[in-house]
């Protein structure tokens, strides 16, 4: 691990959700008055350019941002009148390790405070300093041509920090309910699932239309990004992330509406032994019957 000037540990566990952030509506409102860095790996990544190109296209939380890569960052303490948008790595006794993209309330430094960094993705960010963050899966950014997904991503991190500044959100139960709430509105759209999101369970859209009956297109998942380019409220996009290996294997499903970037719904699953590595009969079910 590299250290970079900043902060000590802070233990943090993953929510069953792996996207939410502070409740606090008067931080959101401080941190709307600061500049944004968006740290980036450097070396011109799919996750550096997509995320560049998101930014560029529809960031309004702040007035304005610039960009910095991490060796940059290295060079320069974190000041308080800054955001700072981030990879960070975030470890679950259960639900194991895993990377979210995460927007950071900029504090002063105390002397000797540092930040460790783990491939591209800092390790010890004080919780208390997060205003938002959002799961993501490197790999599928870079390896896999979804990168995106990343302006669905921030659609979903400022859409939160509204709530938030508005008092919709003030905890974990409002924020469960809120989201849980949209899921009834996913059979107003029409819903395109990648099969790789499927679980080896529902092999087809056949299976799929069982126990789903609104509008459906499962395709593959390098078609999803056409989905996405279209941008229309009527469109909604199948997630998935999985994290751990094998016997500790888990996984995290959502769906986002392509225009609003809104989480519209969300479950996760220990996905140990080959089993529910995907969209399963449960979670179609809830999306077909939600009230």
């Amino acid at each position: 691990m590299r250290s970079i000037l900043l902060s000590t540990i802070t233990l943090f566990t993953i929510h069953a959700t792996a996207q939410y952030g502070t409740f606090d509506a008067s931080s959101v409102k401080e941190g709307k008055g600061t500049t944004t860095i968006v740290v980036l790996d450097g070396g011109n990544t799919p996750y550096d350019q997509h995320v560049m190109n998101a930014m560029k296209a529809g960031w309004k939380y702040t007035a304005s941002f610039d960009l910095m890569t991490t060796a940059e960052f290295a060079a320069q303490p974190v000041s308080p009148d800054r955001t700072y948008l981030l990879k960070t790595r975030k470890t679950d006794p259960v639900k194991f390790e895993a990377t979210f993209m995460t927007l950071v309330k900029g504090w002063k430094p105390k002397k000797g405070e540092t930040l460790e960094m783990k491939d591209d993705a800092f390790t010890n960010i004080p919780v208390e300093h997060e205003l938002a963050f959002m799961q993501i899966d490197p790999i599928a950014i870079n390896d896999k041509g979804m990168g995106s997904m990343i302006v669905l991503y921030l659609k979903h991190i400022q859409d939160y920090l509204a709530l938030v500044e508005k008092g919709k959100i003030t905890d974990k139960a409002t924020a469960d309910r809120t989201y849980s709430g949209r899921t009834r509105l996913v059979r107003d759209t029409e819903l395109w699932m990648a099969q790789e999101h499927l679980d080896k369970s529902i092999p087809d859209a056949t299976k799929l239309k069982e126990f789903y009956t609104a509008p459906c297109q499962v395709m593959a998942l390098s078609q999803l990004p056409g989905a996405i380019g279209k941008q229309g409220s009527g469109i909604t996009v199948s997630d998935v992330i999985l994290t751990g290996d094998h016997k500790n294997k888990h996984c995290f499903k959502r769906v986002f509406n392509v225009g609003s970037g809104e989480l519209m719904y969300q479950n996760d699953d220990a996905a140990i032994y080959g089993k529910k590595e995907g969209f399963i009969e449960e979670d179609l079910k809830a999306m077909e019957r939600a009230r």
